[in-house]
């Protein structure tokens, strides 16, 4: 595993999820988002779960850390044990659980609300999370540069929201608009919240060895949860196939086949690095996103926008930086 390999998988990384956030834009503008969410994940669990089983190479493993030789028997497993172990389904049911129906199922819905440029800029807080969480949950140690890139990430998040917060509480023209803004930006939160502690655990979990086939069965688990909630939500009671445009249906397909390719990427960097490591999508692809949201769909890119992108980058880039990369 050299240097090389690891930054290769995480620039791919970084401009995939990047120029997700404007495609989930455009898909969700006629195909409803928690339906277009669960269609696109488990459409890719199955695709990377065939590409497993018809490669027939099989260099595309995690490493297998110290800490996780529960794991070690798997890579002398027929390909068909690998992926009708009942425990690894249960680890990849609570990750699929957290990362896919929290994480993206809640960015997904927030996104009908906010552009695709703030929606990557909210969730660019993840790695904060991720420290926070990580201390909280596993004790680990805070140096003074970490301490300090929490400081200044969430500084640069609350220069973020805080004209949609003053304007909820001060602007009386548009509240129901404010008002829709504002609850966009909490699914945000709380969908970068349950990204953390998906990436945390997943770090440490017990999944198959190969990347390909341990990233399927999460898509596909998230992807059936997040079609229940759109059952559960009546997203289909007013919807129509024929509703659907071509750009959203292109969008879907781009998700389907380039987004696996990217969720792949994360979660090779996340079990063979760190949390922090795999995270660093998160103050890379919001650039990515302002760009092609300006450039795609004219979205405008403000002071307020530009000064708060350097602010949180400035703070995750600290963040990630201690000492490990």
């Amino acid at each position: 595993m050299t240097k090389l390999r690891i930054w290769l998988i995480l620039v791919m990384l970084w401009v995939v999820i990047g120029s997700t956030y404007i495609t989930i834009e455009i898909a969700i503008d006629t195909i409803p988002p928690f339906l277009m969410s669960g269609i696109r994940y488990v459409l890719s669990g199955v695709l990377l779960i065939l590409v497993y089983i018809l490669l027939p190479s099989q260099n595309i493993n995690y490493q297998i850390k110290l800490n996780q030789k529960s794991t070690t028997t798997t890579s002398h497993r027929s390909k068909l044990e690998s992926i009708l172990d009942k425990r690894q389904w249960k680890e990849a049911t609570i990750i699929g659980a957290a990362l896919i129906l929290g994480g993206q199922g809640l960015l997904t819905w927030g996104e009908q609300y906010l552009s695709s440029s703030f929606t990557a800029l909210l969730f660019s807080t993840v790695p904060i999370w991720i420290l926070l969480l990580g201390k909280i949950l596993y004790n680990e140690k805070l140096k003074k540069f970490t301490v300090l890139g929490v400081i200044v990430g969430s500084i640069g998040f609350i220069i973020l929201i805080l004209p949609s917060l003053a304007a909820q509480f001060l602007d009386t023209n548009s509240p129901s608009t404010n008002n829709l803004e504002l609850v966009g930006i909490f699914a945000l939160v709380i969908a970068a919240l349950s990204w953390s502690v998906g990436s945390l655990y997943s770090s440490k979990a017990n999944l198959p060895v190969n990347v390909l086939v341990s990233t399927g069965m999460m898509l596909f688990v998230g992807g059936f949860f997040l079609i229940a909630l759109s059952i559960a939500t009546g997203e289909l009671e007013n919807f129509h196939i024929s509703s659907i445009s071509i750009e959203s249906m292109t969008s879907l397909i781009y998700l389907i086949t380039v987004g696996s390719a990217g969720w792949a990427g994360f979660f090779w960097i996340l079990r063979n690095t760190s949390a922090s490591l795999a995270n660093t999508f998160a103050y890379v692809s919001p650039v990515v996103a302002v760009i092609l949201g300006w450039a795609i769909l004219s979205e405008a890119i403000t002071v307020q926008i530009v000064f708060a992108t350097l602010i949180i980058m400035s703070g995750v880039i600290l963040i990630a930086n201690r000492g490990k990369f």
